[in-house]
């Protein structure tokens, strides 16, 4: 049944495991303010983290600030694979940010500069599937999980070139890693085969090596000081993001069979190692804040990028990573972000709140050949957040942020296989909890 094996591995097991590129969207949230207005900080941008956001923002600070952030991500992932549920958790905590803002005296208008580090891509997932799969009459029990992130380091200038009109320019490097483990078993259940186990293990670590990234910002105020209503629109590109991954499992796809007279065959793993460039398409953002009444402010935005014309270049393995058909297994998508901040009165306390919407960019199918037989991807709930935030001055020097965010998204996709079809159902909610100081003088 050595041959059995190793279709089951290849249908049950490759098309649930195969992941989409873990470089392309998978937003983290920057911010704690930001994060608490829902992201709708385009518009706004006058903090540290306007780097990433608008780096013409900068211009509107006038005091040296030192700006360090924390966040928690908890994921939760309900999967139900052909009538049978399973549950898997995931959590963690990270630095989000760490930064210093410095504004040159000039003698008039605005020079400000910025360096500092942020956390921009969450690569962290995780699926339980266990079900009877309907190809082979076997009982599946295979774990999945990735944790790791996508960090950009920058220092970004901004200047007032008119009155009304400042830009922006941030100019940093991304790089990050991810480690991805997986574990297949395959049971028989109904001694349909001299085969009782399968078993198979195996990882991925990926280096994503430090690339140039560049976001270019555009902010119109009025008034310039306390302004009312802002405008502000950001491009943001990176030059090809290049991974050297490592994979550690069996050539032979899997590591172990039980048999049912008790015998058992081993298989030892080795280590294949490869490299492949991704290039990523340009990202447009666009948003606006106003402030209809003292202490309170109204901010929305947009955030598009043209996912389906990613590409991979360079040195590739197709037997093992890069190749996704872009074009067919991805869309375009774009963001909205709408928040409101209210400044307590005779409080130094802000409460913020917002909404942002964050598309599932990968509808496949996961197997990249055009005459397959599995349908895309089905997405009956698209990715939603809803945020809380509050922050509080200290002394008029020290601002302390924090924000909270929830969200859910619902997929559906099949595995078709001549007249049997296995159903996966993954249900995730994604709480993210980010907390911040900052520091002026």
């Amino acid at each position: 049944m050595r041959i059995h094996c190793l279709i089951c591995l290849l249908i049950v097991g490759g098309a649930a495991w195969a992941q989409e590129e873990r470089a392309i969207d998978n937003f983290a949230g920057v911010g704690v303010r930001a994060m608490g207005m829902g992201g709708a900080f385009v518009g706004v941008a006058d903090d540290y983290t306007a780097t990433y956001w608008n780096p013409a923002g900068l211009a509107q600070i006038d005091r040296r600030e030192v700006h360090v952030g924390l966040l928690r991500n908890s994921r939760e992932n309900t999967s139900t694979f052909n009538g049978t549920s399973a549950g898997s958790e995931l959590s963690n905590t990270r630095f989000g940010s760490l930064g210093f803002v410095y504004p040159y005296p000039v003698y008039r208008g605005s020079l400000v500069f910025s360096v500092g580090f942020k956390r921009i891509k969450d690569f962290d997932w995780s699926l339980r599937q266990t079900g009877l799969d309907a190809v082979d009459s076997l009982y599946v029990d295979h774990r999945f999980q990735h944790e790791g992130e996508l960090s950009l380091s920058s220092v970004a200038v901004a200047v007032d070139v008119s009155p009304s009109l400042s830009l922006g320019l941030a100019l940093g490097v991304a790089g990050g890693g991810d480690e991805a483990s997986n574990a297949f078993s395959w049971e028989d259940q109904n001694d349909l085969y001299t085969e009782r186990r399968f078993l198979a293990t195996d990882t991925f670590s990926d280096d994503y090596s430090s690339s140039w990234y560049t976001t270019l910002g555009a902010m119109v105020r009025f008034p310039r000081a306390q302004p009312r209503l802002r405008l502000g629109a950001a491009m943001s590109t990176s030059v090809g993001q290049e991974v050297r991954y490592v994979f550690r499992g069996s050539p032979d796809g899997y590591n172990r069979i039980d048999y049912d007279d008790g015998t058992t065959l081993n298989s030892d793993s080795e280590e294949i190692r490869g490299r492949y460039q991704v290039a990523l398409p340009l990202s447009f953002s666009l948003g606006g804040s106003y402030a209809p009444l003292p202490g309170l402010l109204l901010a929305g935005g947009v955030h598009f990028a043209e996912w389906s014309q990613s590409e991979y270049e360079g040195e590739t393995d197709q037997q093992l990573r890069a190749d996704t058909a872009f074009e067919r297994q991805y869309r375009d998508v774009m963001r909205y972000h709408l928040g409101v901040e209210w400044q307590v009165p005779a409080v130094a306390l802000d409460l913020r709140a917002g909404f942002y919407t964050d598309p599932l960019p990968f509808v496949g199918p996961r197997d990249p050949d055009p005459f397959t037989a599995d349908p895309p991807i089905r997405i009956v709930e698209d990715r939603q957040f809803f945020t809380l935030g509050g922050g509080l001055l200290l002394d008029e020097v020290v601002q302390v942020n924090l924000a909270w965010a929830r969200g859910k998204s619902t997929q559906v996709e099949e595995n078709v296989s001549g007249l049997e079809t296995n159903v996966l159902r993954e249900e995730h909610v994604l709480t993210r909890l980010f907390v911040g100081v900052a520091y002026h003088f």
